[in-house]
C-alpha cells in the first residue's frame, strides 16, 4: 500500500493532462495541496480555468492550458508554456482518455484514430517531450511520470479501440521506464478498474479519485521514484 503522508512537493512543477476529468482534477488538487505548482491541461477550457482559479484561491499555484494532446504542436505548447511560467518540470501525470462507444463492425477509421491519438499517441508525445526536459535539466533530482490506464469492466460494452489504446499505454510505459531509468525518471502505471493482474501491486483504499490522488502524490514524493517501472492496480 502507498499512502500519501507528510508529502512535500514544494517548488516542484507538475503537468496534469485530463485535468477536467474526475481523476485528473483530484490529482491536480492533491499535487497543489502538497506544494507543487500545477499546469492543468484539457480540451475543455472552462473546467480547467475554474479549477485553476479554485487552486489559486486556496493558496496554491496553478495555470490552465487548453490543448489537444493528440497534436504534437499543442503538446509542445503545454510543456513550453509551463516552463515559461515556472522554469522547470518535475512531474507528468497522463490522466486524459477518450472512449468511443462504437462496435468494431460499425466503427469508422476516424473514431479508431481519435482514440489512439489521444490515449496512446498523447501519452507518447507528452512522455517524450517531458522526458527530454527532465533528462536535460534534472540530473540532480530526476522526475516522475504517472500514467492512468482504464481497464474494461465485465459490465462495460465491448470497446475494441479503447481496450487497444489502453493496452498500448501499458506496453509503452514499461519500455519508456527502461529508457528513462538512467536519468532517474520514474515511469509508473496505475490500472483503474476491476479484475486482477499478477504483476501489479494493489493500491489499498484507492477506489475513489481522492484516494487515488493521494497515492499519485506519494509516488511523486518517493525518494526512490526512479526505481524500475511499477504497475499498480486500483480497483
Amino acid at each position: 500500500m502507498i499512502a500519501a503522508m507528510n508529502t512535500n512537493l514544494t517548488n516542484q512543477v507538475a503537468i496534469v493532462t485530463g485535468a477536467a476529468g474526475p481523476y485528473g482534477e483530484a490529482i491536480a488538487r492533491a499535487l497543489a495541496a502538497a506544494g507543487a505548482r500545477v499546469a492543468l491541461n484539457d480540451i475543455n477550457p472552462d473546467r480547467i480555468a475554474r479549477l485553476a482559479a479554485e487552486i489559486r484561491d486556496s493558496g496554491g499555484e496553478a495555470i490552465d492550458i487548453t490543448a489537444d494532446v493528440g497534436n504534437k504542436f499543442q503538446c509542445v505548447n503545454i510543456v513550453e508554456s509551463t516552463r515559461e511560467v515556472w522554469g522547470r518540470l518535475d512531474i507528468l501525470v497522463n490522466a486524459i482518455s477518450v472512449r468511443p462507444h462504437t462496435s468494431v463492425i460499425k466503427m469508422d477509421e476516424w473514431e479508431w484514430m481519435r482514440c489512439m491519438d489521444v490515449n496512446l499517441k498523447g501519452t507518447f508525445l507528452m512522455s517524450q517531450l517531458c522526458g527530454r526536459v527532465m533528462s536535460d535539466e534534472n540530473s540532480d533530482r530526476g522526475g516522475a511520470i504517472i500514467n492512468l490506464v482504464h481497464t474494461e469492466k465485465p459490465s462495460d460494452p465491448i470497446n475494441a479501440a479503447f481496450a487497444a489504446s489502453m493496452a498500448g499505454v501499458v506496453g509503452f510505459a514499461h519500455a519508456c521506464a527502461r529508457e528513462y531509468e538512467p536519468y532517474r525518471i520514474g515511469v509508473h502505471t496505475i490500472l483503474l478498474g476491476e479484475g486482477d493482474n499478477p504483476t501489479a501491486t494493489r493500491l489499498d483504499d484507492a477506489g475513489l479519485p481522492t484516494d487515488l490522488a493521494a497515492a499519485v502524490v506519494a509516488l511523486c514524493d518517493d525518494p526512490d521514484r526512479a526505481r524500475p517501472s511499477r504497475l499498480f492496480l486500483a480497483a
